[in-house]
């Protein structure tokens, strides 16, 4: 037997008992009070992260050399495929993306249980075998139905290579880490949470010691579903990055309830209100992961991220519903003791803000889960197959982000406890005043659209209430402290980073929601059929065919459509739509071409061409504003590492 076979299933057998000996020893540990039992258990934490690595880097060696008697290789591997992609081939089908998973779930129990070792050791115990439990659970997947090292015989020669899809662009590389990372995140609070309730923490230390593992994930699921629209849009070729795609949904719903965790979690920091919400998003968020990840690798979508049918969907249903019973009976067993220490003193206070903020992002997860899950429901009870399209989702969440815009802008101007009407009105009068200018503009350009209006609107208002409060608080600053008032605007970050990351955070959130209100309401969209030499116009672009040619490489045959771009009479040369054939792929896959700018983007997908290369069809699209969604992703993600990486806030 191959020694790759061997390192792969030694490490998950190993991990597996240390898993068990683990949790015991937590147990043992708790019950008796002893360090000993503590300190092994801890090792058998950090034993798992160091054998995850060791099978993970087993399955890279095979990856890269090719090595087709480990049936993972043999499932996706090929030698015409670049190597970089036969690296990143790893989370390219399940039994891969599982093992790479465990990898990260090691990492990220190994790191916490480090982090908090000399810490509240009761609350750790539970933590520690919380953090096991999850992982016995992936290794048992990577054991029995998702093994990636069972040993091939035969050895085939050459391999099928990884999914056309995965290999078409390089975000490929990226978004699923970004992903797993987000997700794999969330199962921190979750055992900090189960922990809390166990030891009844009444004091809400956990919301202490997981706020910035809660922010952590989020930042990273944030950027994770970004780069998702993004690669559906440079890949796919249907011109747009959100289709409400069931598996979009399914990562963007843990979003929803994590954000409102990250919000709630300053509720009961800073007032000792919601500790018994906030144990039921933590729990929400997690359970929510584990929804997506079902939906993403069980194969019951049909759907361009169902790469992989498998039979792990069954143990992800029975794992969920032990999650679920678990939580559920200690919510009920435990809450009552959760009394809440603060209490609403005024209806018109930023606690009411922040549980109404939760209540919108709790609703909008509600629409998206109802309609993702609705018709899996019908197909297994009628045996019917129905969609729910865009007009639902459309219908439903475009009011819940107008409310959450509006909140955006009003919670930063309304204090804790109470709000005097005057000072609010005050605080208010020039952010709103100022919106008016964006407004005005609208209708200057023409840009009437009711939604692209209305976004606009709340979204100026909420910015320049950011900020109008960034510049007073430096000015103040600066007259204390007998400085610039440059200066001590850019200290704001590194002396509050909680608040003004969290600022960053809501401009990246704020360029998003825009970029995505124009970018779907003012796209042009024109099929245009062309001969050799004929031109056709898309807004003020003028396309013209100019050949189609094929080119052989290593691992695809490309055929290209040279099509020449002008712009008011100024040439902006070529693009180059493609379609990729692969081996053993009968239909091609359709490669974009996109000229992307601060304003539009013009956007060629090669839908057919005549062999003799006489004609072609293209799908031209015209979208405003796209560039601007990747950059407000990247703004959001700094922001969320700038509340972290700062350090904490000073004292004035």
């Amino acid at each position: 037997m191959n020694y790759i076979v061997y390192i792969g299933n030694i490490s998950i057998a190993l991990a597996i008992g240390f898993c068990v000996f683990g949790m015991l020893l937590y147990f043992l540990g708790r019950k008796l009070e002893n360090d000993t039992a503590l300190a092994y258990a801890r090792a058998s934490v950090y034993a798992n992260f160091v054998l995850m690595t060791l099978a993970n880097l087993a399955m890279v060696h095979a990856l890269l050399n090719d090595d087709f008697s480990v049936s993972y290789v043999a499932q996706v591997g090929s030698l015409e495929t670049p190597r970089w992609i036969s690296a990143i081939s790893l989370w390219s089908s399940l039994a891969g993306s599982i093992l790479f998973w465990g990898w990260i779930l090691s990492a990220y129990s190994a790191v916490c249980i480090y982090f908090y070792r000399e810490r509240e050791q009761k609350i750790m115990c539970w933590v520690g075998i919380t953090l096991l439990f999850v992982e016995l659970f992936f290794f048992v997947l990577l054991a029995l139905p998702s093994n990636p090292f069972i040993a091939v015989s035969p050895v085939p020669q050459n391999g099928p290579g990884p999914n056309p899809l995965l290999q078409n662009h390089w975000l490929m590389s990226i978004h699923p880490p970004f992903l797993y990372m987000g997700y794999i995140g969330f199962t921190i609070p979750f055992a900090f949470a189960i922990a809390a309730m166990i030891e009844q923490d009444l004091p809400g230390q956990w919301i202490e010691m997981t706020r910035r593992w809660a922010l952590f994930a989020w930042s990273f699921l944030s950027m994770a579903i970004v780069l998702g629209g993004w690669w559906s849009y440079a890949v796919l070729g249907w011109g747009g990055y959100w289709a409400w795609d069931p598996v979009e949904n399914a990562s963007f719903m843990p979003w929803l309830a994590g954000t409102a965790l990250v919000h709630s979690m300053i509720v009961q920091e800073k007032r000792k209100m919601l500790p018994v919400w906030n144990l039921i998003l933590a729990v929400l968020t997690f359970l929510l992961t584990l929804l997506g990840t079902f939906l993403t690798r069980s194969g019951v979508l049909d759907s361009v991220h169902s790469f992989t049918e498998s039979h792990v969907g069954p143990y992800f249903l029975i794992f969920m519903t032990v999650i679920l019973a678990t939580s559920l009976s200690l919510l009920l067993w435990q809450a009552p003791k959760f009394r809440n220490p603060g209490r609403v003193e005024n209806i018109f206070s930023l606690e009411v803000l922040f549980l109404f903020n939760n209540l919108l992002f709790v609703s909008f997860c509600f629409v998206v889960f109802l309609g993702t899950i609705y018709p899996l429901v019908v197909e297994a009870v009628q045996g019917k197959r129905i969609s729910i399209g865009q007009p639902y989702f459309n219908q439903m969440t475009i009011p819940i982000v107008g409310m959450m815009l509006l909140l955006m802008g009003i919670g930063l101007i309304t204090p804790w406890r109470k709000t005097e009407a005057k000072a609010f009105v005050k605080a208010a009068q020039w952010p709103a005043l100022l919106a008016l200018l964006p407004l005005a503009l609208c209708f200057v350009w023409g840009k009437t659209h009711p939604l692209v209006v209305g976004m606009i609107t709340l979204a100026s208002f909420a910015f320049f209430v950011m900020c109008i409060e960034m510049i007073q608080t430096a000015r103040l600053r600066a007259q204390n402290r007998k400085s610039s008032c440059l200066a001590e605007f850019f200290r704001l970050f590194p002396d509050n980073p909680r608040r003004y990351g969290g600022f960053v955070a809501h401009f990246g959130a704020l360029m998003i929601i825009v970029a995505v209100a124009i970018s779907s309401s003012y796209a042009q969209d024109r099929m245009i059929i062309l001969e050799k030499g004929q031109s056709a116009s898309i807004g003020d672009y003028s396309l013209t065919f100019r050949e189609i040619f094929g080119e052989d490489t290593p691992r695809r045959y490309e055929v290209k459509a040279d099509v020449d771009v002008t712009s008011k009479g100024k040439s902006l040369g070529s693009l180059f739509p493609q379609s990729n054939y692969y081996s053993g792929r009968d239909e091609p896959i359709g490669s974009p071409a996109v000229r992307s700018t601060g304003v539009e983007d013009l956007y060629l997908t090669l839908l057919s061409f005549e062999k003799n290369g006489s004609k072609i069809t293209l799908h031209a699209i015209l979208t405003p504003a796209v560039v601007w969604i990747w950059i407000g992703g990247i703004v959001v993600m700094t922001g969320g590492f700038m509340a972290l990486a700062l350090g904490r806030k000073k004292k004035e």
